[in-house]
């Protein structure tokens, strides 16, 4: 195996465990403005890098379709047009399956009908078309020359989706904002690790075999859902000094500070809106299943990303 090789490997590895400790074991807000458990925002460390990727992934298949048109492409230089292409729409399908997941939760409906949410359905519709546009026309020099241009098109898609939360009101934050602490700095290595992956993975190839780590981390971000198959959890509406009240209308003698510290953050309880179960004979947190559900998502789609670079 030669070093780049290699390297390939790592990154992958460190992919699947990092996104798999942040979502069981990373920070998460004690108190959040919005509906639903704050532990949903563990979310932010699968769906908002793989997001922003997409963004990023938009403006280099841009560049390769300007240079190809500029100057004659290569080979190489259409493949990895056609990969970016590819990979912008895998990542616009998993950013909207799941955004709608977890908006399900944080917005009380899994189609808010939020400007950036559709806009990225609409993104990843046209990309789904861009396999058909290259494949549909028997001339090669013509074939890549419309795919230059749908790129071109579908760039201008991904601006709008990007500029949405800023052209209209929008449950999604605007651009720029991020999160503030250690939220804010392991989303931020979770960006740059996915970024150097997708390089690693275009200039590279797929290592073969490679994808049974993705699969692995599936395996584990389902068997973290154990406490949802088995304990039925219960949401928090309510806590006093020495007990919790359940959204059932059950109050269990425990003090909240058992369950999550710290107890209050500017006099306001933390643990109501999130959802406890009775684990072992303790009362104990249960982080929201939307962000291990969004969790294996993203494995399968970066293991068909990694089938379909094996193709190209």
């Amino acid at each position: 195996m030669t070093g780049w090789r290699f390297l390939l490997y790592i990154l992958i590895a460190a992919d699947v465990l990092s996104a798999i400790y942040l979502v069981g074991w990373g920070p998460f807000p004690l108190i959040i403005s919005e509906l639903g458990a704050p532990t949903a925002y563990l979310n932010v460390y699968v769906h908002v890098p793989a997001a922003i990727l997409l963004y990023i992934v938009a403006v280099v298949a841009l560049a390769f379709a300007v240079w190809g048109a500029v100057k004659r492409p290569s080979e190489r230089i259409v493949k990895w047009m056609d990969f970016s292409a590819y990979t912008v729409a895998l990542l616009g399908w998993y950013a909207f399956i799941s955004g709608t997941i977890w908006a399900a939760e944080s917005w009380g409906s899994p189609l808010a009908l939020d400007p950036r949410q559709m806009s990225i359905l609409v993104l990843a519709l046209v990309f789904s078309i861009y396999p058909a546009i290259r494949r549909g026309v028997e001339d090669p020099d013509r074939s890549v020359k419309l795919g230059q241009a749908f790129i071109a098109a579908g760039f201008v898609l991904a601006v709008v989706s990007l500029l949405a939360p800023v052209l209209a009101q929008a449950y999604h934050p605007k651009p720029g904002t991020t999160l503030a602490g250690s939220m804010g700095m392991y989303m931020g290595l979770r960006i740059l690790l996915l970024i150097a992956l997708f390089f690693s993975v275009m200039f590279l190839g797929s290592a073969r075999h490679v994808a049974w780590i993705y699969v692995v981390g599936v395996l584990i971000s389902l068997a973290l859902l154990y406490p949802w198959l088995f304990y039925s959890p219960v949401r928090v509406v309510n806590v006093t000094a020495t007990s919790i009240i359940l959204e059932n209308g059950r109050s269990v003698p425990v003090p909240p500070g058992e369950v999550l510290s710290p107890v209050e953050v500017g006099g306001v309880p933390t643990l109501p809106k999130n959802y406890v179960a009775v684990i072992g004979g303790r009362v104990e947190l249960v982080r929201h299943f939307s962000a291990f559900v969004n969790s294996a998502l993203y494995f399968i789609f970066m293991a068909l990303l990694l089938k379909l670079r094996e193709r190209l």
